[in-house]
Parts: C-alpha cells; sequence; structure tokens
C-alpha cells in the first residue's frame, strides 16, 4: 500500500511539474503578445465622446476617409488655416525620405476623385508639381496596376514628388503582382507608406501630421474634429491590431498542448481570487483581534466581523480580484452621523489613504496591486495592532 502512495505522489510530482514547465513556457512565449493585447485594449476603451463614433455607418467608407482628409489638407477649404495642414503633411514627407520644397505648392489645389479617380491628388498648376495619396484606411485592396495607372497619369502632365499610401497599419503593402519592371522601378522609390497610427509610434498621420498642428490651432470647431478624427482612426488601428495579435496568439495556441495549457491558465486566473482570500484567511484567522472572527464571503470577500472602537460597530472587507485587493473598511450601524464616522476614521493613522466610497455612507476604500500583497499584510498587522490598543482603552 505505501510503495502504490508512494508510486503516486511521484507521478503526481512529476505531472505537475511538467504542467508548471509548460505554463510558464507559455507565459514566457507570449509576453510580448500579451503586452502589445494590453496596450491597444487600455486604449480602445478611453471613453471619450467623439461625434465619429456616433456616425460608425460612415467611417468604414473609403470616401469618408478621404474627404475628412482632402478637407483638412485643401488650403481653400473653410477651416480657415490655409496652407497650415498642407504644409505639416510635407513636412511629414520630408521627414521620412522625400525631398519636396513646399514652395512649389504654395498655390496647391486638392482634388477628389475627378483625375482618373485618384484618391486625393495634390497639385500646383503654375509649379506644375503634384503629391498622389492613395488611401487605405478601410483596407481596401488594390485595382489592377492601380499605382502604376495613376503614376502615368500624373506624370504625363506634372513632376511627381510623392505617391503616399495611407493605411491602418504597417502590415499592408500595395498589390506588385501586375506591375512591370518599370513600372517597379519607376513607382518604388517615389512611394510613401504611412499608417494611420503606429503603437511604437514610427511616423503615421494622427500623431505626425494631425495632431503635430493642434498647437497652431485656436479655432475649438477645428481643433475639436482634428482631435476626434485623430481619435478615430488611432481606435480603427486599434481594433485592427487585435486581430492581428489575437492571430499570433492563435498560432501559438496551435501548437502542441498550448491550448490545454491557456485553458489550465485561466482557469488558474478564474480561481485566484479565491486563493488570494485563503491567504489572507490563513494568515489572521485566528488572529484577527479586536475583531471578532475573519470569515470569507462569496469565495473572495475576506470579512473581519465586528470590531467596537469608540462605542462604534466597525468591519473590514477585502475583495480579492485577479488584479487587485480592494480594501473596504466600513460601519454597518444604522443612523450613525457621517461626521462621527469621519472623526473615527482620522484618528486612525493606519486608514491614511483611504478615500470615501462614492455614494455611500460610511464606508471608505484602498486599492492594492496584486504584486502588493506584502504591503496589504502589513497594513492589516498595523491596523489591527492600533484597533486592538483602541479597543483596549475603551474597556479601560
Amino acid at each position: 500500500m505505501i510503495e502504490k502512495e508512494s508510486t503516486f505522489l511521484s507521478s503526481l510530482s512529476i505531472f505537475l511539474n511538467s504542467h508548471q514547465k509548460a505554463v510558464v513556457k507559455l507565459i514566457y512565449a507570449c509576453r510580448h503578445i500579451a503586452s502589445e493585447y494590453f496596450d491597444w485594449k487600455h486604449h480602445s476603451e478611453q471613453n471619450r465622446f467623439n461625434l465619429f463614433h456616433v456616425i460608425s455607418n460612415l467611417y468604414y467608407r473609403e470616401n469618408f476617409h478621404s474627404d475628412v482628409i482632402a478637407f483638412f489638407l485643401d488650403p481653400n477649404a473653410n477651416h480657415g488655416y490655409k496652407s497650415l495642414m498642407l504644409d505639416s503633411f510635407i513636412s511629414l514627407l520630408n521627414r521620412i525620405g522625400c525631398d519636396i520644397d513646399m514652395v512649389n505648392y504654395r498655390d496647391a489645389i486638392v482634388v477628389r476623385e475627378k483625375e482618373n479617380k485618384i484618391d486625393i491628388l495634390i497639385k500646383s498648376e503654375s509649379n506644375k508639381r503634384a503629391i498622389i495619396i492613395e488611401n487605405k484606411i478601410n483596407n481596401a485592396g488594390d485595382m489592377p496596376r492601380q499605382l502604376p495607372r495613376y503614376y502615368d497619369y500624373v506624370t504625363g502632365k506634372f513632376t511627381l514628388d510623392a505617391i503616399v499610401y495611407l493605411t491602418l497599419d504597417y502590415n499592408k503593402y500595395p498589390n506588385m503582382d501586375d506591375w512591370t519592371q518599370e513600372d517597379k522601378e519607376h513607382i518604388i522609390p517615389l512611394l510613401k507608406i504611412i499608417p494611420a497610427y503606429d503603437n511604437m509610434h514610427k511616423a503615421n498621420i494622427a500623431e505626425d501630421w494631425l495632431l503635430k498642428t493642434l498647437p497652431q490651432i485656436d479655432n475649438l470647431d477645428v481643433l475639436s474634429s482634428i482631435r476626434q478624427y485623430s481619435d478615430l482612426i488611432i481606435s480603427l488601428n486599434n481594433k485592427n491590431m487585435d486581430s492581428i495579435v489575437l492571430e499570433e496568439f492563435y498560432k501559438e495556441l496551435q501548437q502542441a498542448d498550448n491550448l490545454q495549457t491557456a485553458q489550465s491558465i485561466r482557469n488558474m486566473l478564474n480561481d485566484m481570487p479565491t486563493y488570494l482570500a485563503q491567504r489572507i484567511q490563513n494568515r489572521f484567522g485566528g488572529a484577527c483581534h479586536p475583531f471578532e472572527k475573519l470569515w470569507i464571503y462569496s469565495s473572495r470577500d475576506v470579512v473581519f466581523e465586528k470590531a467596537m472602537i469608540n462605542g462604534i460597530y466597525t468591519k473590514m472587507d477585502i475583495w480579492c480580484y485577479e488584479e487587485r485587493y480592494d480594501v473596504v473598511f466600513w460601519s454597518p450601524t444604522e443612523g450613525l452621523e457621517e461626521e462621527a464616522f469621519s472623526n473615527l476614521v482620522r484618528n486612525i493613522h493606519s486608514l491614511e489613504g483611504f478615500e470615501p466610497m462614492e455614494n455611500v455612507k460610511n464606508q471608505i476604500v484602498r486599492h492594492f496591486g496584486f504584486i502588493e500583497e506584502t504591503a496589504l499584510l502589513d497594513f492589516i498587522r498595523n491596523l489591527l495592532k492600533e484597533l486592538s490598543i483602541m479597543a483596549s482603552c475603551n474597556n479601560g
């Protein structure tokens, strides 16, 4: 019997060690994926009001983005800032390798799909210079020989300074499968791929063009429009990057037993709040004085039950989550004046840093991060010690 138990324990130990190694390996392999996913999610969840989000049925259309961008670029548009936005855009092109003299575009006009269906054509008739902008922010595919056709059309009338390929992110490139070698030799030196936004802050139109002009904008309507459109294209980029990051994660899950390991990690994270609550209970279950008892409610709430301090019934709840602890010190006494509770709290030095609970009477809260367990335990020890002294003084 002893031999069987020993064999079982040995096998269990081997299994647990193997599973632990698999978990650590997967976490290490996916660290950069998780970090990128968190960053993009964090930005996309910032809920500042944005009118462009309200008209969501429009911003998926290619024409919508082209219309907005052309409006900002057009020196003759009624935004009232003449060539400010165009100059800023040309400055961006020069920073990424172009050599465009802004003087050549002092009398520029901006044309939307009127010449050979080019999305946006910036041209100076007097200087015979031009810039092509092909908008792919909505991730549309290329038409047959699209850029070569545009090149041939424009260079028949102008000197072409740049072909700008606007994308949602840096993962999209023009389709060159149907280009001739001559097409490539002509177009590639002029081609500049610029995304709507880039999380690594490579050149992009949100940060390096639109938002860069804001210090020079004093018209609140124009300033708000630029800011909100920038937020929109950043948001669209983030949603697209979600799919890219999830695709990387999907590929990781295809390997060996990674899916099962990932499911184990998810289940362990789901169980983590219960485990954290049990850790606190194990440390203070027999040493919670002056509270009468300590118990766990709803698997994740550690309840320090009833300590009479200065004649006031007090409690403390420590809610455990995957990423933090919420410590709530409060009094359930009906009819207790807020001033009386505030005076009590003010005299308990361990409660410094606590904030009143919003819209809740006689409750204060403090948050501890997941990695701050040591600080949390020190706080509990100091509070129990301080409350014990106060309680003994009351009894004396």
